[in-house]
């Protein structure tokens, strides 16, 4: 049975594009595969729910000056569940922080990407395992 996808929209600089790049070539030696470019970024959304909100939150920061964002747009397709995904991890993100608004989803997909890069392979392993249909 085939999972129902659909495209998402990553904006990104240089620097972001090349955080896309290390992260998918970082998943690819934990895995051992070769995967498409949107499971990178489902891995990674799935991997940053595992996450506590104040780790989040203080990552974004640093997302946030990292200049990631940008110009250039880039297409990933992806299961349609990440916007839910992202979303909900977004909503907790802002509740752990009453002073701060919801992060864009683009924030969350580049903070999913940021630690992703990073991630300890076995932790990346298991989120992949949980994360591919049979």
């Amino acid at each position: 049975m085939n999972r129902p996808t659909r495209s998402f929209k990553l904006r990104l600089s240089r620097q972001g594009m090349d955080l896309l790049i290390d992260a998918h070539c970082h998943l690819i030696r934990a895995t051992r595969r070769l995967l498409a470019w949107g499971t990178t970024l489902h891995v990674a959304v799935a991997h940053l729910e595992t996450l506590p909100a104040e780790l989040l939150v203080d990552e974004l920061a640093v997302v946030g000056r990292a200049g990631l964002a940008g110009g250039e747009e880039h297409h990933l397709g992806a299961p349609t569940s990440l916007v839910g995904l992202a979303g909900a991890i977004a909503d907790r993100v802002s509740g752990a922080r009453k002073d701060m608004a919801a992060p864009s989803l683009g924030s969350i997909y580049l903070l999913a990407l940021h630690i992703l890069a990073t991630a300890d392979q076995t932790s990346l392993q298991a989120t992949y395992e949980k994360t591919k249909v049979s």
